[in-house]
C-alpha cells in the first residue's frame, strides 16, 4: 500500500508560457500500487504535453456525505475541463454523479467498461481489454508449434469475446477449441477430455473458470500434458504459464494522458487499444521442449 494524500494537488507545467491551460479533475478507485503506478505515468506524460492544474481525488477515502459535497463542489465548478476515471469504482461514480456535467470524462485500468458506464458508446477511454485478434496473434507469434488453442470459458460472461476469437482464428492458421464452462467443478473432467485435441490452454478473464487455485491446477495439469498455457497477468508467468499478457500500468497512465489531451486539443483519438506486454516464460519453454522465437521484438519480450 502506498500512503496518498486523501486529496492531492498536482500541478503539471510542462508547455510554453502563453498556450491555454487545463483544470483536470482524477478520480481513483483506491489507493493501491497499479493506480497509483497509472497516476505517475499520467502525471509524468501530461507534464510534457500541455499546462495543467491536476486534482487527484483517492475515492476510497470519501464517505457517502463528503463524496456528495465532492460532487456538489465540483458541479458548480466552471472551471473543470475534464474529469479522468482510474478504475471502475471511479468511472461508476464519475458517469453516475455528472451525467450533466459540461465537462468531459474519459477512463482507464477499467476491464469491460461496459459494466460501470452505462453510455459506453459515447465514452471516451482506454480499458484493460485486449482484443482477441490481438492476444491470437501474439501466441502465433510466440508458439509457432500450435494450432489447436483451447479457451476456457463461461458462455454467461464471455460469449461475445469467444464470437470475436474465434472470427479472428481465419487466417492465421490456428483452430479454436471451445472449453465451455458453466462450474468450476466441470473443469478437471473437460480438460482431462481435451487433452487430445488441444496444442494449448489459453485462460481469459473469467470469474467462473478463474481463481488461483483452479489457475494453478491448470497450469500444472498443462505442464505434465507438455501444453503451454497462456495467462494473462504476471500471476499466471509467476505460476509456470509459457506466456502471459502483462501490463505496465505507468505506461497505461502515460497513455491515458496521450488520449485525454487529444479530447482537450480536439484532435482525432489514438488507438483505444490498451499498451501492454508479452512475455515468454524461458524456463518453461525449456520445459516443454518449444523453441523461442528467433525474433523477438516489443511489445513481446522474455520475461523477468
Amino acid at each position: 500500500m502506498i500512503v496518498w494524500g486523501v486529496l492531492f494537488s498536482g500541478d503539471c507545467r510542462g508547455a510554453e508560457a502563453g498556450v491555454e491551460s487545463y483544470q483536470i479533475v482524477l478520480f481513483v478507485s483506491k489507493n493501491i500500487r497499479p493506480y497509483v503506478e497509472a497516476v505517475d505515468g499520467f502525471h509524468d506524460q501530461l507534464d510534457a504535453l500541455i499546462d495543467a492544474d491536476v486534482e487527484v481525488i483517492m475515492l476510497d477515502r470519501y464517505s457517502e456525505t463528503a463524496r456528495a459535497d465532492l460532487v456538489d463542489r465540483l458541479t458548480k465548478d466552471g472551471d473543470v475541463d475534464l474529469a479522468v476515471a482510474i478504475g471502475p469504482e471511479a468511472a461508476a461514480f464519475v458517469w453516475g454523479e455528472f451525467q450533466t456535467a459540461v465537462f468531459p470524462k474519459n477512463y482507464s485500468i477499467i476491464l469491460n467498461p461496459e459494466k460501470a458506464i452505462n453510455d459506453i458508446e459515447t465514452a471516451t477511454g482506454i480499458s484493460l481489454n485486449i482484443p482477441p485478434a490481438d492476444q491470437l496473434n501474439a501466441i502465433r507469434q510466440s508458439l509457432s508449434s500450435v494450432h489447436r488453442i483451447g479457451i476456457f470459458y463461461d458462455p454467461l460472461y464471455n460469449n461475445d469475446f469467444y464470437a470475436q476469437a474465434a472470427e479472428a482464428v481465419f487466417g492465421i492458421d490456428v483452430d479454436l477449441v471451445p472449453m465451455k464452462v458453466s462450474s468450476r467443478k466441470d473443469i478437471p473432467f473437460l480438460l482431462e477430455e481435451c487433452w487430445d485435441s488441444i496444442d494449448c490452454v489459453w485462460l481469459i478473464p473469467d470469474r467462473t473458470v478463474i481463481s488461483e487455485s483452479i489457475a494453478q491446477y491448470i497450469i500444472k495439469q498443462a505442464v505434465l500434458k507438455k501444453v503451454p498455457v497462456v495467462g494473462y497477468n504476471q500471476f499466471f508467468y509467476d505460476s509456470g504459464a509459457a506466456m502471459a499478457f502483462v501490463f505496465d500500468y505507468k505506461a497505461l497512465g502515460r497513455q491515458s494522458a496521450k488520449l485525454l489531451t487529444d479530447v482537450l486539443q480536439h484532435k482525432e483519438f489514438e488507438s483505444r487499444v490498451p499498451v501492454f506486454n508479452v512475455w515468454l516464460n524461458e524456463t518453461v519453454f525449456e520445459k516443454l521442449d518449444i523453441a523461442l522465437p528467433q525474433s523477438i521484438q516489443l511489445p513481446m519480450m522474455v520475461g523477468p
